[in-house]
């Protein structure tokens, strides 16, 4: 299996440095390490993370535990806990400081439907670009509904970055094999819809180590970016009339840099001449600090209370950050009680009340399709539960609902169907 976990240049150079005077432990191959003996236990990868635990003057350690640690919570489904590991790289301490809000922002942008602005690119480009943060679900929740739009609107190829399969499109469902992020239940439901449209899954994440040889700090970086790029003007060679979305992490997208970091959208570019339409999404979402939100991300959900992603407009023009076409401002899912309502992915998804099978706090369930073969699985949704909303939310079909304890212990569990 392709294991994926980013950090930024600077960061992994010098964590590299740090490794070289002490030996490090890799927090995400510890949780890898556990999750391979019990692929289905997404309390295990959890509860390793929580016994591991750096202090906080070994910064390097800690940061890089953090980071782990958000990717665990956001696949087990306790997204304030994603939120809070990520605010936490920010500082140890909650901000006091100011909440900023850019009322002006408002006044002069119009804001316009994302998925429906989105799609209306797309029809008028051959590549789309889009990323994600890997800790937020809510960005598949948001890209899986446009899949089927993607599809008529003639894009056949669907290239994502953690895939690790290479046989992925022989499958009708996606397993543990498939790659690293897919573990997340909403990645699941992505690739599983993708599938089932008969979208080419696209593999492009090369296995190719850096060399190391580059005299700079961003040489690696380059070359994972590169390579990527690469992988994908494959496809093009073989058809060159190919329509491709591209979902990737963070910055692969910029179709520019600051710092000598050459990223695989300008590669892309380079090698193909095809300037894709490049779609930012993980710098206006929300942080568990408001403090820490943007100042624009504040003003729309605060004076608009948006309840779906937009796109601003100013004179015609998508509003953007440095190096993409358009920035997609999300709303804010957080209300203390409730499970967010992304995992309804607009509505697609029903709830579930699990007061039909008697629930306690502390216990663990899981929601799998009755279709998929046992052992590993990626859950269709699944939370622990504790004194806040108890629901799953489930597309329609059949399900196995396993009740599991705070060890991951089967239970009971029972047969529901979704109509």
């Amino acid at each position: 299996m392709l294991r994926y976990f980013l950090l930024s240049g600077a960061f992994a150079l010098t964590m590299a440095t740090a490794t070289a005077q002490k030996k490090f432990v890799n927090p995400v191959d510890t949780a890898i390490h556990v999750m391979d003996k019990q692929p289905e236990n997404y309390l295990l990868p959890v509860k390793a993370l929580e016994g591991g635990r750096p202090d906080t003057s070994d910064l390097l350690g800690y940061n890089y535990w953090l980071q782990a640690a958000m990717t665990y919570e956001s696949f087990l489904g306790d997204y304030e806990k994603a939120l809070f590991y990520a605010d936490a790289r920010y500082g140890n301490r909650p901000p006091t400081g100011k909440i900023v809000c850019d009322t002006a922002f408002v006044k002069t942008h119009s804001l316009v439907n994302a998925s429906d602005y989105i799609i209306a690119q797309a029809r008028q480009k051959q590549v789309v670009m889009i990323n994600e943060a890997h800790h937020l679900p809510f960005h598949r929740a948001f890209v899986l509904p446009m899949l089927k739009r993607f599809y008529d609107a003639g894009y056949r190829y669907l290239a994502i970055e953690t895939l690790g399969d290479s046989t992925i499109n022989q499958k009708t469902y996606p397993d543990y094999q498939t790659g690293y992020y897919t573990h997340e239940p909403l990645f699941g439901e992505l690739i599983r819809e993708a599938l089932r449209l008969h979208f080419k899954l696209i593999k492009y994440e090369s296995e190719a180590q850096c060399d190391g040889k580059g005299k700079d700090s961003q040489y690696c970086n380059r070359f994972r970016d590169s390579m990527m790029a690469v992988n994908l003007s494959k496809i093009i060679k073989t058809a060159p009339n190919a329509k491709i979305l591209v979902y990737a992490g963070y910055d692969h997208i910029h179709e520019g840099s600051e710092n000598g970091w050459k990223k695989m959208a300008q590669f892309f570019k380079g090698f193909t001449g095809i300037d894709p339409f490049t779609v930012e999404m993980t710098r206006q979402v929300e942080h568990l600090y408001p403090q820490h939100n943007a100042g624009e991300f504040n003003a729309v959900n605060i004076l608009k209370h948006i309840t779906a992603p937009v796109i601003a407009i100013q004179n015609n023009q998508p509003w953007h950050g440095d190096f993409v076409d358009a920035t997609v401002i999300f709303p804010k899912y957080i209300k203390m009680g409730k499970r967010p309502y992304f995992y309804s992915v607009g509505g697609m998804r029903k709830r579930y009340d699990l007061a039909e099978i008697n629930v306690k706090n502390g216990d663990y369930i899981q929601a799998f399709y009755t279709n998929e073969k046992p052992g590993n699985r990626i859950p269709a949704d699944q939370l622990v539960a504790g004194e806040g909303e108890r629901c799953l939310y489930l597309f329609k079909g059949n399900y196995t609902i396993e009740v599991k304890d705070s060890a991951g212990s089967l239970l009971r569990k029972s047969v529901v169907a979704i109509r």
